[in-house]
């Protein structure tokens, strides 16, 4: 008899939500609005609705469920999602909670893209990674010795608000010189801008850079060398085997090229290693089916 689990993948504009039998497979995907600018229970009935849609009968036993932010359950908030303002006031899990009839687990969305990939390219082939969002912001999940590490606080793995440069370019958290300053998408956009005097999205400013254009090949070059340093700080530290991108920005190429020398130079110790950059292989898919791996590892069916 099959078992079923529920994950959801919460935006500031959508939810998303799939059905996954005991095998990883995805059953069902489906999306709508999340609408935080219509209150709480909003968003709330948006995804109960949702998950019935999705779940269209079967019996789930669990909903794991990626959120922007870190929900401390203590505080019942998720901080660290300053883009939906909604989500950084108590109460909405806990509401949600309530009115599901399984267990809830919650994880930062990061972490959940983190596992999604874990499992579809490197499960296996190394035990400690870590995966980087690039998008709106810049986050970031590990797995470590073949376990999602989120620390105490579930706050492991920020390597997108760890400075770069302690009197550099003021990040939307408030600190000055962090990794999301420099490399999230609105960031390359506005370090053209300043060069360029014209507003870009990343990609459009890449091919720039391809036909050769000054300013847009100064972004990209920088935001390599930015980018080589930080990832490298980051294998010191925790000795990661290889380093998977997702999100919007991490579709421009240059980062595979470009990025792992800059990474290999700076590394210490032991000699020889080359730490790969890896696309995630997933698409938008890899969010929404992290967190319903959350749910099996409830029902007892996974580990990490």
């Amino acid at each position: 008899m099959s078992r079923y689990a529920v994950g959801i993948d919460l935006g500031g504009t959508k939810v998303e939500a799939c059905l996954v039998d005991e095998t990883r497979t995805i059953l069902a995907r489906k999306r709508r609005p999340s609408e935080p600018g219509l209150g709480r229970e909003k968003v709330v009935g948006n995804i109960l609705e949702l998950v019935a849609d999705t779940a269209a009968g079967a019996r789930y036993e669990a909903v794991g469920m990626g959120t922007p932010g870190t929900y401390s359950a203590a505080d019942d908030i998720m901080y660290g999602a300053p883009h939906t303002p909604l989500y950084e006031q108590p109460g909405l899990v806990s509401l949600l909670r309530s009115k599901l009839p399984v267990p809830l687990i919650v994880e930062n969305d990061a972490n959940c893209l983190a596992l999604a990939e874990f499992f579809a390219q490197c499960h296996g082939r190394f035990s400690t990674v870590m995966a980087v969002i690039l998008g709106t912001g810049m986050g970031s999940g590990l797995v470590l010795g073949n376990r999602l590490h989120r620390g105490p606080h579930g706050n492991a793995g920020e390597i997108g608000h760890t400075s770069i440069a302690i009197e550099g370019r003021l990040c939307e958290c408030g600190r000055r010189g962090c990794g999301e300053a420099y490399l999230s998408g609105p960031s390359l956009s506005r370090r053209y801008a300043e060069l360029a005097g014209e507003t870009l999205t990343p990609d459009k400013i890449f091919a720039r850079s391809e036909a050769g254009e000054p300013a847009a090949r100064r972004v990209f070059e920088d935001s390599c060398r930015i980018m080589g340093e930080l990832f490298a700080n980051c294998v010191n530290a925790l000795d990661l085997e290889a380093i998977i991108l997702g999100g919007g920005v991490s579709n421009i190429p240059i980062w595979y090229e470009c990025v792992p020398p800059i990474v290999n130079e700076a590394l210490f110790g032991v000699p020889g290693r080359a730490i790969p950059i890896l696309k995630a292989v997933l698409g938008d898919s890899a969010g929404v089916l992290g967190a319903a791996y959350l749910a099996l590892r409830e029902m007892g069916l996974m580990e990490f």
